[in-house]
């Protein structure tokens, strides 16, 4: 893992104008769908974080520029993805109904992080696909650095243990 960069404000302000596509077209994050979402979750060898978004969503694409950042400062140490659930807005209530019984997702934008057990990922059984973690905050540009170090002393402790 990386050492904390310096941040330049101006750029995620920048960025955070974008589709979250956009910001995150030339990062780590693998997009995958949600037809494909569990033959590309299970059998991971590493710790896998999710982030479901809206496309156009000011509050997915906040989340989108912590998540860029985060995902090259971990590259190494955890996969990371992205599902796209709607192009605009938020879900509607049948989508955000289907993602929470599916996923456990409580609302648009949010991260899932599983955990692995050992040198295989624990998602035999969608009954055991309990994500370790979830985080639904949404980072506000004034305290874009507060929630980036934030984060990032969540993933050095997770993947500590």
């Amino acid at each position: 893992m990386k050492t904390n960069p310096k941040i330049d404000m101006a750029e995620i302000r920048r960025l955070s104008k974008l589709s979250v596509e956009k910001i995150l077209e030339n990062s780590s994050v693998v997009d995958i769908n949600l037809e494909n979402y569990w033959s590309i979750v299970r059998g991971r060898k590493k710790p896998l974080v999710v982030f479901f978004y809206s496309n156009n969503d000011e509050s997915s694409q906040r989340v989108a520029t912590l998540f860029k950042y985060i995902s090259s400062d971990y590259t190494n140490n955890i996969a990371f993805t992205r599902v796209k659930v709607v192009e605009n807005g938020k879900p509607d209530k049948a989508t955000a109904t289907k993602l929470a019984s599916d996923f456990g997702l409580d609302k648009t934008p949010g991260i899932l992080f599983y955990d692995n057990t050992g040198t295989e990922m624990a998602l035999e059984d969608e009954d055991y696909l309990n994500p370790d973690f979830k985080e639904f905050r949404t980072p506000k540009m004034l305290l874009w650095k507060t929630y980036y170090s934030a984060v990032r002393k969540e993933i050095d402790q997770l993947i500590a243990v």
